[in-house]
């Protein structure tokens, strides 16, 4: 894509050439000033590539990808749309610029707002606010809790953030949601509840992408965003803190869900301390305490 400001300053292309390039098929007319090569293959995120095109005519793209903020991003329900997260209904491009801009396209909303390089990532070649920022803009807008609650969840359960940043972005939200204000614990944990996420599910996301990401630095970032299996069992087998944290958070869940079923108090806490027990300790470490008889640990053999 090229805008005409674009052509005549880079190849002195002027006006009439670019009429006759689109007569003739060699160009195709996007929007007045904006045009890309004719019969090229359809492109199902061109409508979001022409309204960031169109917020900084005058800059080739890979000026502007270049710079910490490119003009503007790709934002809001875009965003979300373009991470694959949520249900939300993307019928308009949302951009947020850092200034305020007014474009003369159909469908588009020009927000305005602060960003750094840290708030958007590439998504297909395109600038996008990431997961977590998107989850805060969408919250900052009043986004109804049902969709927002939709959004949280594919984030988390696939690994593109975790529950500390929601908890932080959300926060400054709560009290526009009903909720106590600063609360972001008790706002994700309603959106959580409402969504249905289960407990065991978002334990492990959540583990599995703070482990990936403080033991495999390397791994380049779009596979990093995924919920990796081979590479949370290979950091479970190198890193025995790895190993205890997940089999500790596991046994938490269990406990809680099993505790809910069981009519005795009793009933419910023996099964969670003997696995809590059991999971505190590996190997040879694994030996009867004074006092007690070394009774197999049914439950973590299971």
């Amino acid at each position: 894509m090229v805008t005409s400001r674009q052509a005549r300053a880079v190849t002195s292309v002027s006006v009439q050439q670019l009429k006759r390039m689109v007569d003739s098929g060699v160009l195709e007319r996007l929007h007045h000033g904006l045009y890309r090569l004719g019969r090229m293959p359809e492109d199902v995120h061109l409508g979001e590539r022409v309204a960031w095109l169109a917020l900084d005519p005058d800059v080739v793209v890979w000026e502007r990808l270049d710079q910490p903020v490119p003009t503007g991003v790709l934002s809001h329900r875009t965003a979300a749309a373009l991470h694959g997260v949520g249900d939300l209904d993307a019928d308009v491009v949302e951009l947020t610029a850092t200034r305020r801009i007014r474009l003369a396209l159909p469908g588009v909303i020009v927000h305005r707002g602060a960003l750094s390089r840290e708030d958007w990532q590439l998504v297909d070649g395109l600038p996008v606010t990431t997961p977590v920022r998107t989850i805060a803009d969408l919250a900052a807008a009043g986004t109804d809790a049902g969709h927002l609650a939709s959004v949280v969840r594919d984030a988390l359960t696939r690994g593109l953030v975790t529950v500390a940043e929601v908890v932080a972005v959300l926060a400054p939200h709560a009290f526009d949601y009903g909720h106590r204000a600063l609360d972001g614990q008790g706002f994700l944990e309603v959106l959580i509840a409402q969504a249905g996420v289960p407990a065991t599910m978002l334990a492990v996301a959540d583990l599995a992408r703070n482990t990936t990401t403080t033991t495999a630095p390397t791994v380049a970032a779009a596979e990093a965003g995924q919920l990796d299996v081979a590479a949370l069992m290979k950091a479970m087998t190198e890193s025995p803190q790895a190993r205890d944290a997940l089999l500790r958070s596991l046994s938490v869940a269990i406990g809680q869900s099993a505790a809910g079923h069981i009519s005795s108090g009793a009933g419910a806490a023996a099964p969670a301390r003997r696995v809590a027990e059991d999971t505190g300790t590996t190997g040879s470490d694994r030996t009867a305490r004074p006092g007690r008889s070394a009774r197999p640990a049914k439950v973590s053999d299971r």
